[in-house]
């Protein structure tokens, strides 16, 4: 092998080349959530059938949970189970009036974990 080889116009492209795969791989490998059904922030006039998270990239949900603003937990679990999914989905029970938050967390197909919420209004009056 020859000097040239290991010289620094050959070195300097090649860890150039390396630097952005790694940096294109960490701006695709995470998971994010792009929109909800309902809408964050949205006033729903009757309890939700289905609360739906879409991801960029399969997620496996962890956890979910349900909360009034009293901190009342009701019962929900992504219809997935802890299978990765594009898109999480939840079927509340029937929700009386008041504000609601769903919290989950999951884990992307690189190993990083997300936490995220989506927060609405049931106004039944």
């Amino acid at each position: 092998m020859t000097r040239e080889f290991l010289s620094a116009r050959t070195i300097a492209p090649t860890l150039g080349i390396g630097m952005a795969l790694v940096l294109v791989s960490a701006a695709f490998g995470h998971s994010s959530s792009m929109s909800s059904t309902p809408a964050a922030g949205a006033v729903l006039s009757t309890s939700p059938e289905t609360l739906r998270v879409p991801f960029d990239g399969p997620m496996r949900i962890i956890t979910t949970t349900l909360t009034n603003r009293a901190g009342d937990s009701f019962d929900v679990q992504a219809q997935a189970g802890r299978d990765a999914s594009d898109t999480l989905v939840v079927m509340p029970p029937a929700l009386p009036g008041g504000d609601y938050t769903l919290e989950w967390r999951g884990v992307s197909a690189d190993g990083h974990t997300m936490t995220d919420s989506l927060s609405f209004r049931v106004d039944t009056d």
